[in-house]
């Protein structure tokens, strides 16, 4: 690829003082733009992203526009061209996001911070039930990163995981056929990755949500559900999947709070387990997703390794 101070200039007329890389997940590639005394982001997709994935992010994001209820949302700074991004010439997307004030990941008071997550998700949620859905499947989003994992080839992996790939997608199938008995609308459009790591924090509060070139539809409720577990989690545990039940259960009720349901959080508390292996299936299939298109080698880190050990010590559900 070309270098990036000359992407720069060619697609947004930008003579950057300083570009430096920021902390970024498996699938883009993230830089802090400094011109001047002005910033700006420019996030690298990986080359073989669809360019209906690209129009679809651009398209929600849009229609979410400025509103006044919700904190800062990636803003495009359009290109020479009056574009939303630019394409590289070996195919990587770009963007270029004005600069959000805030640091990612939750701060040393987590309790606070998920609470403000989860009111932020809840309003998040009833703007984008403004939107028309195309699909009426609950869990659509969940079951086409599955299908696309599926019929691809097996990613590289360590040989002790290889001998249980087959087995550990048979499980994900099971939980999917089970929970569609189970969990139900209405469906909407979702942020399809929200967890602390696409949030910027400032004095305890949310100040940003990003990265939502992964937006997809399914029930509401659902997301709220993995966003749940994705901020209780115990991430210093590799050797089995660990949540801070009191902490799931305050999250919950800042989200109900703002968008309640009693049906549907007695639901949530009944299948809390079932919703474990589902949201280990989700994070699963992230990851594999990203190591067959060869952006990410599996191993420790990022909570791949406890969702794979939950997964195959989950007992199979009845079809």
């Amino acid at each position: 690829m070309e270098r990036l101070e000359l992407l720069l200039m060619k697609h947004w007329d930008i003579r950057p003082t300083r570009v430096q890389a920021l902390s970024t997940g498996h699938t883009n590639k993230t830089y802090r733009i400094d011109c001047g005394s002005r910033a700006a982001v420019l996030r690298v997709s990986w080359p073989g992203k669809s360019a209906g994935q690209v129009r679809r992010e651009a398209s929600i994001l849009e229609r979410l526009g400025s509103s006044p209820q919700l904190p800062a949302l990636p803003r495009f700074q359009a290109t020479v061209n009056a574009q939303p991004y630019a394409q590289a010439d070996d195919g990587s997307w770009l963007h270029l996001f004005e600069h959000i004030d805030g640091a990612p990941g939750l701060p040393d008071e987590a309790e606070p911070a998920i609470v403000d997550a989860m009111h932020t998700l809840a309003r998040l949620h009833a703007a984008m039930a403004t939107m028309d859905a195309s699909v009426s499947d609950p869990l659509a989003w969940l079951n086409e990163r599955y299908a696309r994992v599926s019929v691809r080839p097996v990613p590289p992996l360590p040989t002790i995981l290889l001998a249980h790939y087959d087995g550990l997608l048979w499980r994900i199938g099971m939980h999917l056929t089970a929970a569609a008995k189970w969990i139900r609308g209405p469906v909407g459009w979702l942020h399809g990755d929200y967890h602390a790591g696409n949030l910027l924090f400032a004095s305890g509060a949310v100040t940003g949500v990003l990265d939502f070139d992964d937006v997809g539809q399914g029930a509401h409720w659902l997301e709220a559900a993995f966003a749940l577990f994705a901020l209780s989690r115990d991430v210093t545990d590799e050797d089995r999947f660990t949540f801070d039940v009191r902490l799931w259960d305050t999250g919950l009720r800042a989200y109900a709070a703002l968008l309640p349901d009693d049906a549907v959080s007695d639901l949530m508390h009944l299948q809390r387990d079932a919703l474990v292996n589902l949201f280990c299936a989700d994070q699963s299939l992230i990851h594999l997703e990203a190591a067959q298109r060869g952006l990410w080698t599996p191993g420790p880190g990022m909570g791949f390794l406890t969702c794979w050990r939950q997964l195959l010590a989950s007992t199979p559900p009845d079809r």
